[in-house]
Formats: C-alpha cells, sequence, structure tokens
C-alpha cells in the first residue's frame, strides 16, 4: 500500500516517537510511505496568526503544496496524526483532490480539558474578551473536526474516554490506540542508586493542570515521620526552566525546597538511563472537580517500559488511574496517606536492593510496535 503520512509539526518531543515509529514499521512491512509533516512559522505576526484561527491559512497553503507535489493516484490512503486542528483541512481536502480515503488520529481534544481553558493562552489580548474568543474558536473547530471525521474511513485516539466522546459525535468507527512506549529506547535496567530519587520528568503548562501540592505536602509529613534518611532523598524536576521559580514557592510552603532539584530537559536517548537513576517516577495531575477528562501523558508509558513505579499526584479518577490499576504499574493517589504509604513501600525496596522495579501486566500491548500494527490493521481494513 502507498501511504502519506501527515503530521503537524513533530517537534514535540513527546509526539514524534509515535509518528517515526509507525513510519519505520510501516517501512518494514512492505508498505510505500511517504511523511510531511506540516510547519508553522514561529515567529508569525498577528495577521497571519489570526488570518489562520478565521479561515485555516496554515492549512490552506500546507495543502496547496502537496497538491503540487504529489500527482492523483500517487497514493492510496492518507493517514493524519495531530495533537490540536491542524492539519485537519489539508487531509480532507488532499482526499477530495486525489479521490481517496484518509484515516485520522486525534492524540488531543479540546473537550479533555474541561474548565482549564487550556487553548486559550496563545490567543492575543482582545480587550479582555479572550475567554469568549477561545469559545467561539474551540466551538468552531469542534464543527471542523466533526466534519473532517465524518469524511473519514476511521478514527483513532487515545484513550478510553477519548473514544467515548469522539464515538458519540460521528458514525465513522473510533478505534483506541494508546499512545505507548518505544521499545528500541525504553526498558528496564538495574542501575543502583545513591540517592531515592522521585521525579517528575516532562512539561508542566500551568499549575492548575499539573499540581505538586499533594505530593510536598505528603513528603513533607513523611519526613517528619522519620521513616527516610533526609540525606537520601531528592525530590527531582525535569521541566521548563520558567516554572521553577513558582514550583519552588510551593516546596517552600511545606518545607520541602531543600530537597527539590531542577534539571533541564533531558535528550531522549538520555531517557532510559535517567528514568533508571530514579527511584518513583511521577505524574503531576488535578483534581477530577477540574473537569479534565482522558488525558493519558507520556510518563505512564514510559513507566511501562522501564518497569518503574510510579505515582500519580493527585488522582484523576479517569482514565489514568484506570490504566494504573489495570497495569499494576503504581499507584494513584488522592491523600497523604496513600502517597506516604507507596512512598515507604518503594524507600524500603530501594533500601533492600538499590534500585526499584514494577511488575507490569501485559507490558508488550503497549509497545510502539504493537501500536504500529493496530494502525495498519486500520489502515488495510
Amino acid at each position: 500500500m502507498r501511504i502519506l503520512i501527515i503530521s503537524d509539526p513533530i517537534t514535540p518531543p513527546s509526539y514524534a516517537p509515535r509518528v517515526m515509529s509507525l513510519f519505520r514499521y510501516l517501512q518494514i512491512a512492505g508498505h510505500e510511505v511517504v511523511l510531511e509533516s506540516g510547519h508553522i512559522a514561529q515567529n508569525q505576526s498577528r495577521w497571519s496568526f489570526i488570518a489562520d484561527k478565521l479561515w485555516g491559512q496554515n492549512d490552506r497553503e500546507f495543502s496547496q503544496l502537496l497538491l503540487h507535489k504529489y500527482p492523483e493516484g500517487r497514493f492510496d490512503i492518507i493517514f493524519c496524526t495531530t495533537y490540536y486542528y491542524f492539519p485537519l483541512l489539508t487531509v480532507r481536502r488532499l482526499s477530495q483532490a486525489w479521490h481517496i480515503p484518509y484515516v485520522v488520529d486525534l492524540r488531543d481534544i479540546v473537550e479533555q480539558w474541561g474548565q482549564s481553558y487550556y487553548f486559550t493562552t496563545p490567543l492575543p489580548h482582545l480587550l479582555g474578551l479572550e475567554h469568549v474568543a477561545a469559545k467561539w474558536y474551540e466551538k468552531k473547530n469542534i464543527r471542523l473536526r466533526n466534519r473532517v471525521m465524518q469524511g473519514a474511513k476511521a478514527v483513532i485516539t487515545i484513550s478510553p474516554w477519548h473514544q467515548q466522546c469522539l464515538q458519540s459525535q460521528t458514525t465513522t468507527p473510533v478505534h483506541l490506540v494508546y499512545n505507548g512506549y518505544d521499545e528500541e529506547e525504553i526498558h528496564f535496567e538495574a542501575q543502583p542508586a545513591q540517592v531515592f530519587s522521585v521525579a517528575y520528568i516532562g512539561r508542566i503548562i500551568k499549575l492548575s493542570l499539573r499540581q505538586p501540592q499533594l505530593l510536598f505536602q505528603a513528603v513533607s509529613e513523611w519526613l517528619q515521620d522519620g521513616k527516610v534518611d533526609k540525606t537520601k532523598l531528592s525530590l527531582d524536576f525535569y521541566a521548563e526552566p520558567n516554572k521553577e521559580s513558582e514550583v519552588r514557592v510551593l516546596a517552600a510552603q511545606y518545607g520541602v525546597n531543600e530537597y527539590l532539584h531542577w534539571h533541564a530537559f533531558i535528550e531522549r536517548q538520555e531517557l532510559c538511563a535517567t528514568i533508571a537513576r530514579t527511584s518513583v517516577l511521577i505524574a503531576l495531575g488535578c483534581p477530577r472537580q477540574e473537569g479534565q477528562h482522558g488525558i493519558l501523558g507520556t510518563k505512564v508509558f514510559e513507566a511501562i517500559g522501564a518497569e518503574k513505579p510510579l505515582l500519580l499526584v493527585p488522582s484523576d479518577e479517569d482514565s489514568l488511574a484506570n490504566l494504573i490499576q489495570e497495569t499494576g504499574i503504581g499507584c494513584a493517589a488522592s491523600s497523604v496517606t496513600e502517597v506516604k504509604h507507596f512512598l515507604q513501600k518503594q524507600y524500603e525496596a530501594w533500601e533492600r536492593n538499590g534500585y526499584t522495579h514494577q511488575i507490569i501486566q501485559d507490558k508488550e500491548r503497549f509497545s510502539r510496535k504493537t501500536q504500529a500494527q493496530q494502525i495498519e490493521d486500520i489502515l488495510l481494513a
């Protein structure tokens, strides 16, 4: 089969592997595969920005470029993967021009964020009407997304909640394919460490979405209990530098700032070694009442691949908590007692062995190879 993969800009490190592993797998399986990644200028003028939001200018330019680059009959099917709306219009225009089917892979959807206004921050100031404009923009693009879904051969998404939400809005079959871990990059390593490292690896975005308060409170009380050697404890954050001061303010409120060590983002080739030195991986969430749903960050799959205990604080009481329980990868905690109990259990394992290790149920079904096989089956159906 001749497959054109159209992707949003694959610069975010957490997204690129999903695209690239599928690309490699389809090539090895004997398909002819071409990957085209859309580009959005980093320094758009305000008018270019507004033109894209109103009329889809980026999609218009991208589709014109591909229509000139490839003749009709060059491909049998299009696979479009995106974490936003671009390039959904592109794939629909190409499908109509070339008379071939397409499959859409939606990694994020606006409904997952509830009332968190995740998508409003890039908007320019509009005399205090930013939220009104954002809601209009969200509704406009949900209608666009639903029209593109309705014309697709199939839709793919990344969590049970996303699958249920999208299926309620289209008659096109919606399939669940988890993000997964790259088995070539991430695996278990029994690497003894001199400190008990509780580590968060990833973006924080903003503290309403990633809330460390419960973790800091539990660590503070755990230290007061005297069950941990204070000289051996390290809270390691590998996150964007502009969030360090905000997180340190919270850590200081709970008296754990001296244990907090801030690190730069790590390269993908360093990820497995960094996780191996970690004793507990942290996934930061926010309480269910914030209205977020179905978010399965890469942390859970990296923990599964590396077979490292994962602590979700606070529990989302949703898809991530369910997956943690299903796989046995760790604990989704909603109370200080739960956090302390989990940390103590892993601390005792670290004292015995020098490292921690978590047995995963049915680990292989979360690998990117399995994911690529599932997508191939959908494309060939």
